[in-house]
């Protein structure tokens, strides 16, 4: 498949009272045309500031992205001027964002809000994008869509509000949609419905999908491969089965051990990951989980790693890796 999306050392900071936050550290990744790649980790870890970098919605002046590119079919979008940039949100880029109680707009009704980028992007009148709205609403499952489209977001519970999200991200079939944490705001029994409706629209269409997620079950199940982020930089990524059932960094495999196993019989107490996320501020020189880290060597205190395959397709950054043990694998 060919290349979508190229993210190469994307670097972005925040500038704050207490000092410069080091939120993205030379993250890189690819996006297939028609794949659907996860990119996970906790919270705090550059998930979110990564995709806010490439649609360029970092919060100026206290943000700002540092250095790399995000070329989309060969367009460098870090590098494109604002008025082009709008062009390509919502057009060829989208995303459905993980907080849909104040991503929309409580004063202007769901049609209103649907209608303008349809106007805007796909130059229909307003009757025909009214028209188009409803349809869109009816492809996500929203009922007596006629009806509801005049009404207001406070109108909707939760998971109808994420439903009118995915709507307005495919409205214009962008190329790639980024779905943020989509089901963060809604109960379990409701996020197996959105996630299947999100890639049944995407596949449909032939969209490429970025899922942002913090729940590696997700993983296995939606993506084709899987991207893990820690400190705001990649430490492991390669074909999501193979990450999932044979981990090469001790931060994945932590967050695999963190997940309950409903396939599996209960073995125990699950095993949190030991320790606290480090201070981006200032970031540990070494390896940026030693401090967290069981299996750490000497090096891991000094030198940071480089992404190396150790797998076809599948790469990590851990000194512990590259000398060819993976004792977490084994417990």
């Amino acid at each position: 498949m060919s290349t979508l999306l190229d993210v190469r050392n994307l670097v972005t900071r925040f500038h704050t009272q207490d000092g410069v936050v080091k939120a993205v550290n030379g993250a890189s990744f690819t996006v297939a045309k028609g794949e659907t790649i996860a990119i996970v980790g906790e919270s705090g870890c550059g998930k979110s500031v990564t995709s806010l970098s490439i649609l360029r919605l970092i919060a100026q002046p206290q943000g700002k992205i540092v250095s790399g590119e995000a070329l989309l079919d060969g367009t460098d979008l870090l590098k494109l001027s604002t008025e082009e940039m709008r062009k390509i949100r919502g057009a060829r880029i989208s995303m459905i964002f993980q907080e849909p109680m104040s991503s929309l707009n409580p004063v202007l009704t769901i049609g209103r809000q649907m209608t303008e980028q349809l106007e805007l992007h796909r130059h229909m009148g307003q009757q025909e994008a009214l028209a188009e709205a409803i349809n869109l609403l009816k492809l996500v499952g929203i009922p007596q869509a006629e009806r509801r489209v005049k009404d207001y977001p406070h109108h909707f519970s939760g998971g109808m509000r994420q439903r009118v999200m995915i709507a307005m991200a495919i409205s214009c079939k962008p190329q790639l949609v980024i779905a943020d944490e989509p089901t963060t705001a809604v109960d379990v029994t409701i996020q197996s419905q959105l996630l299947e409706l999100i890639r049944g629209i995407t596949d449909e269409m032939g969209m490429s999908l970025i899922l942002i997620t913090h729940n590696l079950g997700v993983v296995a199940r939606y993506a084709r491969r899987v991207y893990v982020m820690y400190a705001g930089t990649v430490v492991e990524h390669g074909p999501a089965l193979s990450v999932y059932h044979h981990p090469l960094h001790p931060y994945t495999s932590g967050l695999l051990a963190s997940v309950p196993r409903l396939d599996e019989p209960r073995k125990g107490r699950l095993a949190p990951i030991e320790g606290q996320p480090p201070d981006m501020m200032c970031p540990p020189v070494g390896c940026p989980f030693q401090p967290r880290c069981a299996y750490a060597l000497p090096k891991c205190l000094t030198d940071r790693p480089e992404l190396q395959e150790m797998a076809p397709g599948h790469f990590t950054a851990c000194w512990v890796a590259f000398s060819g043990e993976t004792l977490w694998q084994k417990t």
